[in-house]
């Protein structure tokens, strides 16, 4: 009476801090999951740009975003000892009690890259630049793919967007070229909770063309039928 299945993927997760002190991910395998992906949305905490400030940030941001203790993310990460997304998989390589994977989030990037002009600037060529050149290392050293938001209910600690909500399309398309060059990356995206127009569609099928990917949209929440209609449309 009973039926032997596989474990669980769950694709939508935020334990990239949680895993530092909680090393079995709880809990995801009490309900029979077995394979979790963090660094959705574009918050991740790698990569680093060695700067205090940025680290700070990044932290505060995911306590507003995700609901996470500021306390907690103080005392249960080791903020300092990683800086690119390669010494942050080491640092999780081998203690956790599920299979794990992270993407490399959009506003880690923006952050590492242009610090403070990251929540109030277009990204300069270079900036752009130096984004992919850091995200493809990131990918190379084990990152699953690229996330990023525009969802306007993203807000840093200060209740100003985060970094990635700043970029425009080209800015997009770019760092999901990147994914084209690595072979098994994703996309994972959140382009906002209300009703999706042309122009949410167009924006999705470039990016997923972009990179030659499958592009996983996110969040879909029923109970409204308009907007469930006009997002389910983007399948």
């Amino acid at each position: 009476g009973k039926i032997v299945a596989p474990g669980f993927v769950d694709v939508h997760t935020h334990y990239d801090a949680q895993a530092f002190w909680d090393p079995v991910l709880s809990p995801s395998p009490f309900h029979g999951v077995t394979t979790v992906i963090g660094g959705n949305c574009g918050f991740t905490i790698a990569p680093l740009s060695g700067d205090s400030d940025d680290a700070q940030y990044l932290k505060r941001m995911l306590a507003r975003v995700e609901g996470m203790p500021l306390e907690s993310l103080d005392a249960g990460v080791p903020w300092g000892t990683w800086q690119s997304f390669g010494e942050y998989l080491d640092r999780l390589d081998n203690t956790l009690a599920v299979n794990a994977g992270f993407l490399v989030g959009h506003s880690a990037l923006r952050r590492t890259v242009m610090g403070a002009r990251a929540n109030a600037e277009k990204a300069s060529a270079d900036d752009l630049q130096a984004m992919q050149a850091l995200l493809r290392d990131s990918l190379e050293a084990g990152g699953l793919g690229f996330s990023s938001t525009l969802s306007t209910t993203h807000n840093d600690m200060e209740g100003r967007p985060v970094p990635s909500r700043f970029a425009n399309q080209a800015e997009l398309l770019a760092l999901c070229g990147v994914c084209r060059d690595v072979p098994g990356t994703v996309l994972e995206f959140l382009p906002g909770t209300k009703e999706f127009d042309d122009n949410t569609y167009q924006l999705m099928t470039a990016m997923s063309l972009a990179a030659q990917r499958p592009l996983n949209w996110n969040v879909f929440v029923p109970g409204n039928p308009s907007i469930d209609k006009s997002q389910l449309a983007a399948t």
